[in-house]
Formats: C-alpha cells, structure tokens, sequence
C-alpha cells in the first residue's frame, strides 16, 4: 500500500463518524496555523507578539486589533496565534514521551510477568495515587520557569495510565495462542513483539494518545493560569487566561479569548479520540472521564489475531 491509498484510507476511517470528522477539521485548523506561525514568525501575525505598548493597553476588539489589546497594549489575536505552536508543540511532546514510557514499560510487565511486573506496576500505582496537577506544579515550581521544566513536571507524572493500557493490552495478546506457539518455537522476542504485539495494542494506544493529548494541554495551561513553570511573558494560553482574575468585570475578552482557544483545542482531540474510539467499538463511550478510566475501558478492545 503506497501513501496516497493510506492517506485515502485513513481520511475515510475519521470521515466515517462524525465526531471523529469535525474533531479532525478543527485540530487541522489549528495546526496548520501553528506550523504556519514556525514557519513565518511575526510576519504572519500583524504585531509582535512580545511587543509592549502602554499607550494601547487594554483597547477593546476592532478592525486594528481584532481581539483586543492586554493591560500592556500587546495585541491579543498576535499573542494567540504565537502561543498555538508552544501550546501544541508542548502537549504533543508530553503525549509522545508518556505514551513511549509507558509502551516500554508495559510490554515488559505484561509479556515478561514476574518480579519484575511487580515492581513496575507497584510504582505504576504509586504514581497514580497522587494527583497528576498537584505533582506537576510541585515539580515545575522546583525546575523554576521553563518550557522545558514544564513539559518535563508534567511527563514525570503522565506516564502511569498508559502502563496500565499496554500491560492490560499485553496481557491480552500474550494469552493467544499464536503467541503461545511462537514461544514454544523459541521465536525471538523482536518478532513477537514486532509481529505479534504490537499491531495488536497500538490502536487503543493511539485512540488513548489523541484524546489525552487534549488534557496534556489542559493541564499545561494550567500551570501557566497560576503562574507556576512558564515563563512570565511568554504567549501561552493558559498565562494569558489567568489575567481573568484581575480583569474579569472589566476586559473579560482579554482572558476569555486565550480560554476559548483552550477549550476548542481541547474539544478537537477529545472528539477525535472519541470518534476513532467507537469507529473500534460502538459500545465504547468516552465522554469527560479520567485518564485512569478511560485506559480501563480502552482496554476492554478486542485484539487482532493473524
């Protein structure tokens, strides 16, 4: 199969459902953005982003600023464009370091088993028994402000629930019996897990990232809301919301704008997973739930047999 027909197939697959459909356009809409943005910069935006102009501080949306200025006369629509890539990039980056430790470490619990099951899902819980926010803005406020410290406070406690979907997954797949045959043929490991696994856990997988990608940025915007990791003038939404707290009865479009963009965002990966998610099983759900939940369910997918 050759790109352009598994490019044909995967935009049938997401166009298929409608959730999955209108959650794809709108991370499209705002991707493309972002790479634009990296790629042109100020250019594209019609002020510097980072620029401070007291004089047009706090100036209501108009035809020169179309959403407003801040209360140091930084134009806003300028600052939320800047802010999608690092808000994006960051989350994605979250996602993909998370997912990779915990496809590592739950291969090794659920096909290994043993001793050294134990110790990894010991500490899994140990993880998950504290509150993934709280854990981060302790973490973020110890590596001081960084976008780097940040992603990196967040991915010290995002990786526990996909542990828990591949060891689940794992343990799954591993009671087949075409597993079962390759280990007493003595098949090496690699093709096992090439051939065997990982074609049968890496779609709950994806299904999994693509949804939490949507609360890695929630959370990560949240660490800027209260200032806690990010640095004081950079654009991101979540930094750019928390000035709701002073301005709220008086320049509400100033922190409402950053949050919808949150929101939106938000909804297009939550969507998207939730679309992919029933295209795999219509009795699957996945609705505002937890990340701890929504593995326990995604494990429930039926694997695939050769």
């Amino acid at each position: 199969m050759n790109f352009r027909d598994s490019a044909n197939k995967f935009f049938k697959v997401i166009f298929s459902n409608w959730l999955s459909g209108s959650g794809f356009i709108i991370i499209a809409i705002f991707s493309i953005i972002a790479i634009l943005y990296e790629l042109l910069g100020t250019r594209m935006v019609p002020y510097n982003p980072y620029e401070i102009n007291l004089l047009n501080a706090n100036l209501p949306p108009s035809s020169s600023h179309w959403f407003g200025t801040d209360e140091l006369g930084r134009d806003i629509f300028s600052r939320v464009i800047a802010a999608l890539p690092i808000d994006l990039g960051i989350s994605l980056f979250i996602v993909i370091a998370s997912s990779f430790i915990g496809l590592i470490l739950g291969i090794v619990a659920g096909y290994f088993r043993g001793p050294i099951e134990e110790v990894i899902m010991r500490l899994t819980d140990l993880f998950l028994a504290f509150p993934p926010i709280i854990m981060s803005m302790a973490i973020a406020a110890t590596l001081g402000p960084s976008l780097l410290n940040a992603a990196i406070s967040v991915i010290f406690v995002w990786w526990p629930p996909y542990v828990r979907l591949v060891r689940g997954n794992t343990l799954q797949v591993a009671s087949q019996d075409f597993i079962t045959i390759s280990r007493v043929l003595n098949t090496p490991f690699r093709k096992i897990l090439f051939k065997g696994i990982l074609p049968n856990i890496i779609t709950p997988l994806l299904i999994y990232a693509t949804m939490d990608v949507g609360t890695a940025m929630l959370t990560l915007s949240t660490l800027g809301f209260l200032g806690i990791g990010i640095p004081i003038n950079t654009p991101e939404l979540g930094l750019m919301s928390s000035i709701l707290t002073t301005t709220f009865y008086t320049y509400p479009y100033e922190g409402l704008i950053p949050a919808a963009f949150i929101f939106l965002i938000v909804l297009g990966f939550s969507l998207t997973g939730e679309g992919l998610a029933e295209l795999i099983d219509p009795n699957i759900r996945v609705h505002i739930i937890s990340r701890k939940k929504r593995a326990e369910i995604l494990q429930k997918s039926k694997p695939t047999t050769e």
